[in-house]
Order: C-alpha cells, then structure tokens, then sequence
C-alpha cells in the first residue's frame, strides 16, 4: 500500500515537471501591440530554429516596412501581401539578411495607414531569441 502511495507521488511529480518544462512562452505574450498589429511571428521571447520567418500582420488599411536589429531591410528581401496585410522578410541570396545568426534578434514593424507617407510610419519593435 504504501509503496504504491510513493510510486502515485513519483508519477504525479513527473507529470508536473514535464508540463513546466514544456510551458515556455509560446503564445504571444509580451508587449501590448498597437491594434495596428495584429500578430507578430516569431511570438515576443520565444526560441526559434534559425529558419524561421520573421512576419508581421497588420490590421486592414495598414502597410509598412521591417528593421531587423536596427537595420532597415532592403524592399528586395521583404514581401508584401497587400490582401493579408502582411510583411514577410523574404530575403535573396547573398542578402545581408539571408542568414540570422543565433541568439537574440530584434524586429521593428513600421508601420502606416495606407497612403500616408512612409515618414509618418509608427514603430512597434519585438525580441527573441534564435538557435
């Protein structure tokens, strides 16, 4: 009886440490976005492979361009879906944004409504990390 008691226990720890070490932060939790932003992707302090695509959506009406830290992406590497709203870095081959090493990576959305002129673009900046 008693043996079975500790072996319940065992279990139940075990069950509870697998749950926390698989409950990082895998929703979008971070800073409060603008509405303008609808999502970000890779999630704020999340840990990505290396391949990851680096997405903002953006509310209906809204356009902008993406710094990766600190550095303007070129409109080469960047695709823009206009129908969804959505800007995507896309980079080519030997773009200076083609590889992202690992560790932590910044990205800005600047972002307008569209027609309005590229100087009045709002930033809104999100971090995480690479592997």
């Amino acid at each position: 009886m008693l043996r079975r008691l500790i072996m319940t226990v065992i279990a139940a720890i075990a069950v509870g440490l697998l749950v926390f070490a698989f409950s990082g932060p895998t929703t979008n939790s971070g800073p409060a976005r603008p509405a303008a932003v609808e999502s970000v992707f890779p999630f704020p302090g999340n840990l990505e492979l290396r391949q990851v695509m680096i997405v903002a959506d953006l509310a209906p009406g809204y356009t902008g361009y993406l710094a990766i830290d600190g550095n303007e992406v070129p409109e080469d590497d960047v695709q823009i879906v206009d129908a969804l709203n959505t800007v995507t870095l896309k980079p080519g081959p030997g773009s200076d944004f083609a590889t992202l090493e690992p560790g932590s990576h910044c990205a800005t959305v600047f972002y307008r409504q569209i027609g309005d002129p590229r100087e009045s673009s709002t930033p809104y900046r999100w971090c995480f990390r690479l592997h």
